[in-house]
């Protein structure tokens, strides 16, 4: 996780938690005075927190427009997904089993609290959770680039997690899915694991595909 050290980087962060919280939807004109208004501070640094959220592939610009929240088609999912399984893979494959050891009890903890979070219906905790664990795998594989690839696509995905778990039957799987991955790392069964969290990731990105396909096509609204 980044460690928030500017106004710029701070105005990141907000506006990012605005866009995954559906605050700006995709497509939204990300206004920088607006933004400085609201937030309280000069244009300056929102015009460099926008610069990032570019850079993140999360927001695009439109020349003589401005910057928009990046819109997503079902390819682009695909690609999401398709980098997620292969880094959170890799990583859980050549993390040394005596780092998986280590890293035992703050796992299990997380999949009590996936427990916790489903029987209590808290969605969106269970999201966040989702998130870290994920990020977990790939960080104990302690691989700074492949992190940093990783936190790219994860921010372009963050904003689909509550879509792939809008049904109960995939709230449901992914409890047990996430039971399963740990299950079968913490007992030296990699490949299970791995095969295991290929499922997991291909449900959820089907479930964003099939939400996309359903969506209006922006141009027809024009």
């Amino acid at each position: 996780m980044r460690q928030i050290t500017t106004i710029s980087q701070q105005a990141y962060e907000i506006i990012k938690e605005d866009i995954f919280s559906g605050r700006y939807a995709p497509g939204s004109w990300l206004q920088e005075k607006t933004i400085a208004e609201e937030l309280g501070i000069s244009r300056s640094p929102v015009r460099e927190a926008l610069r990032m959220l570019v850079a993140d592939g999360i927001a695009t610009v439109t020349p003589n427009k401005g910057i928009f929240v990046r819109t997503y088609t079902p390819k682009d999912i695909e690609n999401i997904f398709e980098v997620r399984e292969a880094i959170e893979n890799y990583a859980m494959i050549h993390t040394r089993p005596e780092v998986i050891q280590q890293h035992r009890a703050q796992l299990e903890e997380e999949i009590g609290q996936f427990h916790k979070l489903h029987r209590t219906d808290d969605l969106e905790t269970y999201i966040r959770l989702d998130a870290n664990f994920h990020h977990q795998i790939v960080e104990m594989n302690a691989n700074d680039l492949m992190t940093s690839l990783y936190e790219k696509a994860e921010n372009q995905n963050h904003q689909f997690r509550i879509i792939s778990l809008t049904s109960q039957k995939r709230f449901d799987e992914s409890e047990q899915e996430h039971a399963a991955i740990l299950e079968n790392l913490l007992s030296g069964r990699k490949k299970e694991a791995c095969k295991v969290n290929s499922r997991h990731l291909s449900l959820a990105r089907d479930q964003v595909i099939d939400y996309l396909n359903h969506q209006p096509d922006p141009a027809q609204n024009s």
